[in-house]
C-alpha cells in the first residue's frame, strides 16, 4: 500500500484528522450509537490548562506555540512588505479553546444567498434549528434562541467603555440592538460570548469530552499526520507520528480531514492531491491533480484604532498594578464574573455602507486594552503603559482571493501564506471608511 506498511496500525471505522471545532462534532455525532468506531487525531496536547478555561486566557495562550501552529504569511504587496501573524488552535478543541469566543451566527440572507445559488438546505430556515440546537443561551426569551445546548451563549455585562461606545453608536445614527443573532441584526450592542458560567465553552469541552468517555472513541493527542495513504485513488488511512514513532490509523470506511484553512490544504498536498506543478516541485507523487486545493483563500483585514483612556478600568491599567490584578483574580475565583470571565471584548456594532446594501457589510467592535501585542513594545505583555482601549473595524465580505502552498514535504513546518490584503481597490475604500466612522 505504501513505503511504511510496516508502521504499528490502528484501525477504526472513521479516522478524523484534526480535535478542533469540526472534528469534535464529528466524534460525537458518528460515535453515538455505540458501535461505529473512531479514531480522533490531534496533532496538539490535551486541553488541561486553566487558562484555556478562563476566556481572559486568550491573552496568554494564544500566541504559546505549546498551543497554537505558528504561522505567517509572505510579504504582502499590499501592506508594504509587511507579514502577518496566523494563530491556529494545535490543542485538542483547536482553536474553539484559544479564540476569542465572540458568539456571531452570521446575517440570514447570506445563508439564503448560498440556497439560492445552488446549495440546497443551506438557507437560514434550514439552519437554525441547528443554531438552536448548539446552543445554551443564558438571557431572553427569544424563540430564535436555543436552551440546554453543549455550547454555553453568555452576554457580556455593561462597562464604562462598552456602554460609551454603544451611546457613541447610538449618536452617530446607528440604532441600539438587545440581541444581534436573531432578526435584529443591525445596530450596536453588547458583545456575545461562547462561555457559561465564566468559562470557556469550546467544542471540546462541548462535544468531545463527552464522546471520548465512549469506549468506541479514540483521541489520540501529541498525534501529527503526516499524510493520507490510499489505495489507488481511495483513502484508506493516515500516517501520523509521536514522540514514540511513525504509525498507521486505517479508516474501514472513511478518513476527514478537519484540520482547519491551512492545516487541510496542506495535508491534502503532502498527500498527493493538490497542483500537480505544487506536488512535483516536492518530490510528491500526485495521486489527484485537484487544482483548487489551497486557492480561493479569504481572510478579514480589521483596522483599529487605538484610544488612551482617561480613567484606570482598562486591561492596560490591571496588567500593570498587581492590586487591582488581585483584586480581579478574586472576583473571578468567588463570582465567576468580572474581566477575567471576558475576552476584553465587550461590546460590538454592525452597520451597513450605504442605503443600498441588504444587510449589514461592516463589523465594529471594541476592545479594552491598546498596544501593539508584540513582545517588543513599551512592555514585556505587549501593552502600552498607559490606560488604553481600542475599537476595531472591518468589511465582512472580503474581496481579495489568496492561496496557501506547501513549501516543505514536512507537515511541521508551515505553508507559504498568501493573503494578498488591500489588494482589491473597493475593499481598500471601505477600509478608510470603516476608520473614517470608528474616528
Amino acid at each position: 500500500m505504501n513505503r511504511n506498511a510496516d508502521c504499528p496500525e490502528i484501525v477504526a471505522d472513521y479516522v478524523v484528522v484534526g480535535a478542533g471545532s469540526a472534528g469534535s462534532v464529528l466524534a460525537d455525532r458518528l460515535s453515538s450509537d455505540g458501535s461505529t468506531r473512531v479514531v480522533v487525531l490531534e496533532a496538539g496536547p490535551p486541553d488541561r490548562s486553566v487558562w484555556l478555561r478562563i476566556p481572559l486566557g486568550i491573552a496568554k495562550v494564544v500566541t504559546d506555540p505549546a498551543y497554537t501552529w505558528e504561522a505567517e504569511t509572505e510579504a504582502e504587496a499590499g501592506l508594504n512588505g509587511g507579514r502577518v501573524k496566523w494563530q491556529s488552535g494545535r490543542v485538542v478543541g483547536g482553536s474553539s479553546s484559544i479564540n476569542g469566543m465572540i458568539h456571531v451566527r452570521g446575517h440570514p440572507s447570506k445563508y439564503d444567498e448560498w440556497r439560492d445559488d445552488g446549495c440546497p438546505g443551506w438557507g437560514y430556515a434550514d439552519l437554525l434549528p441547528f443554531f438552536r440546537s448548539l446552543e445554551d443561551c443564558a438571557f431572553g426569551s427569544d424563540p430564535d434562541r436555543g436552551k440546554g445546548g453543549p455550547i454555553g451563549v453568555t452576554m457580556v455585562k455593561p462597562d464604562q467603555i462598552g456602554s460609551a461606545f454603544i451611546a457613541s453608536c447610538e449618536a452617530i445614527g446607528i440604532g441600539k440592538m438587545l440581541d444581534y443573532n436573531n432578526a435584529q441584526s443591525t445596530g450596536a450592542g453588547a458583545m456575545q460570548l461562547s462561555t457559561r458560567r465564566g468559562i470557556r465553552s469550546s467544542a471540546a469541552t462541548g462535544y468531545l469530552r463527552g464522546a471520548a468517555k465512549r469506549s468506541n472513541v479514540s483521541l489520540l493527542t501529541n498525534a501529527m499526520a503526516e499524510r493520507v495513504l490510499f489505495q489507488g485513488r481511495t483513502a484508506v488511512g493516515v500516517q501520523f507520528r509521536t514522540e514514540e514513532g511513525t504509525f498507521v490509523a486505517r479508516a474501514n470506511k472513511e478518513v476527514i480531514l478537519s484540520a482547519g484553512a491551512i492545516r487541510s490544504p496542506q495535508l491534502l498536498e503532502l498527500s498527493g492531491i493538490g497542483q500537480a506543478n505544487v506536488l512535483m516541485q516536492h518530490d510528491i507523487p500526485v495521486i489527484h491533480e485537484l487544482p483548487g486545493v489551497g486557492e480561493n483563500l479569504q481572510d478579514h483585514f480589521m483596522g483599529r484604532v487605538a484610544y488612551e483612556c482617561t480613567e484606570a478600568i482598562t486591561l492596560n491599567d490591571v496588567a500593570a498594578n498587581w492590586k487591582k490584578m488581585l483584586g480581579m483574580l478574586l472576583q473571578y475565583a468567588f463570582s465567576r464574573d468580572g474581566l477575567l470571565a471576558t475576552s476584553s471584548f465587550t461590546a460590538l456594532a454592525f452597520l451597513r455602507s450605504g442605503s443600498g446594501e441588504h444587510c449589514p457589510n461592516i463589523r465594529l467592535q471594541v476592545g479594552l486594552s491598546s498596544g501593539t501585542g508584540r513582545l517588543s513594545s513599551s512592555r514585556a505583555n505587549g501593552l502600552d503603559p498607559h490606560s488604553g482601549f481600542h475599537i476595531g473595524g472591518y468589511f465582512l465580505f472580503p474581496r481579495s482571493r489568496g492561496s496557501l502552498h506547501i513549501k516543505s514535504p514536512d507537515i511541521a513546518n508551515s505553508p507559504s501564506i498568501r493573503a494578498n490584503y488591500l489588494t482589491d481597490r473597493i475593499y481598500c475604500v471601505m477600509v478608510l471608511k470603516v476608520l473614517r466612522i470608528i474616528r
